[in-house]
């Protein structure tokens, strides 16, 4: 049986698959499952999770942090990390993601997946390649504060997934994101 951080990236892998129809998420969940180890102690992911949600609740006002069994959720809006169709991370938002790596740091024990969002206004082009080039740019700005590279995936899914209407303004700013999931790796147990 699988641990629960490989349970969880599995589920959220081939939700996200089945939803854009994309069978390269399956392969890459799939690989990814496989690159961790099987065996888990008993109470240890979920306590080391929550620990780091708390911190990360603590450090991260400007985003939405969240918990789902072992994994934790971090949603930055796209006002808070970008200017309207750029993938230049703003100034401003440096020291924010300074806090976020010390906090992913101090919790070796994890893999970030990052993902990035547009909404649906311009070409599916288009909105692949600038989500795409957003969560390279949270990547880099986090290797930028010494998170590992080994530990970060980047995916870049367009206007997919959206998780409000697109037919409002204030819908259209919620699909705008970039999503962090942090996932327990159970290779350290």
């Amino acid at each position: 049986m699988f641990p629960t951080f490989a349970s969880n990236l599995l589920k959220y892998m081939t939700q996200k698959a089945v939803r854009s129809g994309n069978g390269l998420l399956v392969l890459a969940a799939i690989v990814f499952l496989f690159s961790c180890a099987t065996t888990r102690k008993t109470g240890g992911p979920h306590q080391y999770m929550t620990k780091q949600y708390i911190e990360l609740k603590d450090v991260l006002n400007e985003a939405e942090v969240s918990i789902i069994n072992d994994s934790v959720k971090v949603i930055f809006p796209n006002n808070v990390l970008f200017a309207s169709s750029s993938d230049q991370l703003k100034e401003e938002v440096k020291p924010t993601f300074t806090r976020f790596a010390d906090v992913l740091k101090k919790y070796e024990k994890t893999k970030i997946l990052i993902n990035g969002y547009t909404d649906n206004t311009g070409a599916d082009d288009y909105n692949n390649e600038l989500s795409q080039k957003r969560a390279t740019n949270a990547k880099q700005l986090l290797l930028d504060n010494s998170v590992q590279n080994e530990r970060m995936f980047i995916w870049g899914f367009g206007s997919r997934m959206p998780i409000a209407a697109n037919s409002t303004e204030a819908g259209r700013a919620k699909n705008r994101r970039v999503e962090f999931v942090i996932l327990y790796n159970v290779k350290h147990d």
